[in-house]
């Protein structure tokens, strides 16, 4: 067996690749590195079969669904962009999982969610699914070393709430350190970076907040990899009740911006007390999963070893093809619209 790492090519996000880098420490090689955005084009050579752990937001582009039949998936951790035609992804929603699309994910079900919101859009879909948690709850800790002097890491924080904190511990022998997860320090983007200088990002980032005293934080992907290393961690949200983060936030203490700046919370920054630990069950049924698909798949090699699906390649394809053609088609109506009302006003005006 053939093992590739799904990634967001053009991400700017190192959220993604700390995904991306949680899968990658399970396979026993790394073969492919598989472009979430380009699924259904991906080829590898000598038609080989490639185990990939399919946990990501996905998907921009929708019509690149189903997956090539070169792909052996193992669905945990998946969160659907669901946004139409005003959001940043493309107009369709559902439309990739009727039909053959949704037949394709019942053959290689049951799906692993990320949030109850997907795995709840799954089940109308009639398609298996349940809560997996996130792949990066599955993430190690590493060494713990004494730095020179503590600190605390801020990460992507409003302005104010970052001043506010800042104030708070002036006068406490205590480093502050600011960071971000949008790809602003690099030198040079995420796309023209080989993956093992991405997963060198990703590892150096992770250190620095495993040897924090505490990270505080509004992203998920920095406050669900400190639960799986076991560092205290904040997590500031301007909707605490947000249904796409349960129950990540009843795991973890929760605080909304404005409550930081009315001195409304209760988190020592200096001496923060260890999380609850609740997540720690999601985690261990996670690794076990993987690990078992991992192991149950080792032998095979060919898409014949690997095929669950009935429908030919050329029905794939037509099914793709209506998917392009009706996410064009929402898009230009809309578009064309526009165009129509700007010559109209156009008229008007010359009149």
């Amino acid at each position: 067996m053939k093992y590739g790492v799904l990634y967001h090519r053009y991400t700017k996000n190192l959220g993604d690749d700390i995904q991306a880098y949680a899968s990658s420490r399970f396979l026993p090689q790394i073969d492919y590195m598989v472009d979430r955005e380009e699924l259904d084009t991906f080829k590898s050579e000598n038609n080989e079969a490639v185990s990939v752990i399919m946990s990501a937001w996905m998907f921009r582009k929708k019509w690149n669904w189903p997956p090539s039949p070169n792909i052996l998936p193992l669905f945990v951790g998946m969160h659907m962009i669901r946004k139409g035609i005003e959001g940043k992804a493309s107009p369709i929603t559902n439309e990739c999982f009727q039909g053959l699309g949704g037949d394709y994910l019942r053959s290689y079900g049951p799906i692993g969610c990320r949030d109850k919101i997907t795995a709840k859009m799954f089940k109308k879909l009639s398609i298996d699914s349940f809560f997996s948690g996130c792949i990066t709850l599955t993430l190690p800790e590493f060494e713990r070393t004494k730095p020179k002097k503590e600190y605390i890491c801020l990460v992507d924080l409003p302005k104010d709430v970052e001043k506010k904190i800042k104030n708070k511990l002036k006068g406490k022998n205590i480093e502050v350190r600011t960071y971000s997860h949008i790809n602003s320090d690099s030198k040079k983007p995420y796309h023209e970076m080989t993956w093992e200088e991405r997963a060198k990002n990703v590892e150096e980032r992770l250190k620095i907040y495993q040897n924090a005293k505490c990270v505080v934080t509004i992203r998920l992907h920095a406050t669900l990899p400190c639960l799986a290393m076991g560092v205290p961690v904040l997590w500031v949200l301007k909707s605490p009740n947000w249904g796409r983060f349960n129950p990540y936030r009843k795991w973890v203490r929760v605080v909304s911006p404005k409550d930081i700046m009315k001195d409304n919370y209760d988190f020592d920054f200096v001496n923060p007390d260890p999380n609850s630990g609740d997540h720690l069950k999601t985690r261990k049924k996670m690794i076990k999963r993987i690990k078992k698909f991992i192991n149950e798949n080792e032998d095979k090699a060919t898409i014949e070893d690997i095929k669950k699906t009935s429908f030919t390649e050329e029905e794939r394809k037509e099914f793709q093809f209506q998917l392009m053609k009706n996410a064009l088609d929402k898009w230009l109506r809309p578009s064309m619209d526009m165009v129509n009302e700007i010559e109209e006003l156009k008229r008007e005006l010359k009149k």
